[in-house]
């Protein structure tokens, strides 16, 4: 039996807490999850051995128990562990019953006149729609100050892969700040609008909420 070494799984826990899922491998995010259902175990090998034989973490968690337990060291608790990444995040994102409807800019600018009018704390987000406009889910993209040109498109191509969504309206507020889109901003959307025609989603707009007013890039003619 390989015992990690002394720390190694706290480490990995502090990069997590401090930076997010961002600049984790697969093999890093796999690890992780593993120390929550093997203890005392070094649990980097098994990752690699679930990548090795399912070839990408969406094919390892979309693996039924059984079937991850063919793994050297993969026993019953990291099977169901594994596998239920999936089935919860499925449910979750899942549209619910009576789910709101965003067809409108005034609708976009009342729902976010109360999720972001008041928050302190800069943020880049997607609202993800379907093809009747109801709200499917919200993620977030950055946390804090922004550099726009960071914003990786896999971070939202993933969300609307998950989700179904037909269509997006990117978001983020200025606590405190101006109410004027960055040359960056206009960069990101233009770059996410390219790729959404690509792949078959469509990029709506982007606002950007400050001090309890709403300004949105396409009513500005700052994209197409």
């Amino acid at each position: 039996m390989t015992v990690p070494k002394e720390g190694h799984r706290e480490r990995l826990r502090t990069r997590y807490l401090q930076g997010g899922i961002r600049g984790f491998s697969d093999r890093d995010a796999l690890e992780l999850l593993l120390t929550y259902a093997v203890p005392r175990r070094d649990t980097r090998k098994m990752a690699h051995l679930l990548l090795e034989k399912f070839g990408t973490l969406h094919g390892v968690l979309s693996q039924p128990p059984a079937m991850l337990q063919t793994v050297p060291g993969i026993g019953p608790a990291a099977g169901v562990l594994l596998n239920l990444v999936t089935a919860v995040s499925s449910r979750a994102l899942r549209p619910e019953k009576g789910a709101r409807i965003i067809d409108s800019p005034e609708k976009v600018r009342e729902y976010l006149q109360v999720t972001l009018g008041t928050q302190r704390r800069e943020k880049l987000m997607a609202l993800l729609l379907d093809s009747s406009n109801r709200l499917i889910a919200e993620c977030v993209l950055e946390y804090g100050t922004v550099d726009r040109a960071s914003v990786h498109p896999r971070n939202l191509l993933e969300k609307v892969i998950a989700t179904g969504a037909t269509a997006v309206i990117l978001v983020h507020n200025h606590p405190g700040g101006a109410m004027k889109a960055s040359q960056e901003d206009i960069n990101l959307t233009r770059r996410l609008s390219e790729l959404g025609r690509s792949l078959g989603f469509r990029v709506l707009d982007h606002m950007i909420v400050a001090d309890g007013e709403t300004l949105s890039l396409r009513e500005e003619g700052l994209f197409t």
